[in-house]
This record gives structure tokens, sequence and C-alpha cells, in this order.
């Protein structure tokens, strides 16, 4: 019989995990910069950017970040917004060269 850890270590890969991440917003292109602990950068966009700046805010820029599921965790930040505390990021578009 397998026991659970052996479960979740075939189950589980580094994209399901959750990582902190510190927040920089842009309101002005939508932009959300996640910057990992270790330097490493990832930008995306939120269409509820507005939200997400005054929740970030709130909680210092500290977050939690699922790349699988492109969703961002602030923690408390339901107690600002109202809302809950997790946040859907698009990938960042790539501009097209003419």
């Amino acid at each position: 019989m397998k026991n659970i850890q052996q479960l979740r270590a075939k189950t589980e890969s580094p994209r399901e995990q959750w990582v902190d991440v510190n927040v920089d917003i842009d309101l002005d292109h939508h932009m959300v910069r996640l910057i990992e602990s270790n330097g490493d950068i990832h930008e995306y966009v939120s269409n509820n950017v507005r939200a997400l700046a005054h929740a970030a805010a709130h909680n210092r820029g500290r977050a939690q970040w699922c790349e699988k599921y492109q969703q961002l965790l602030v923690p408390g930040a339901s107690n600002v917004s109202g809302g809950i505390p997790f946040y859907k990021l698009e990938p960042k578009p790539v501009a097209l060269s003419a």
C-alpha cells in the first residue's frame, strides 16, 4: 500500500505548488509583476487590476502564486475588497512586430 507522501509525489508537479511572491502593479497597463524570492520576475495582466492593487497594498505586496491554475492568492484581501482573495491572471500578451 502506498503512503500519502508517495501519492503526493506522483500527483504534484512543481507547477501545482503555491509560491511566495511579491506583487508589483502597473495600473495604467493592467500589468501585474510577480517577483519570486530568487529574483525571477513574471508578468501577467488582470481585468481586476484595481481591486488587486488595493488588496496587495493592504498586504504589503505579499501573495502566493500557483502557475498551474494562474491564480494569485492575496491573504487578507477579502477583508479589504469584500470579495474572495483569489485573482485570475492571464499571461502578458506578446507584442507583435511589424
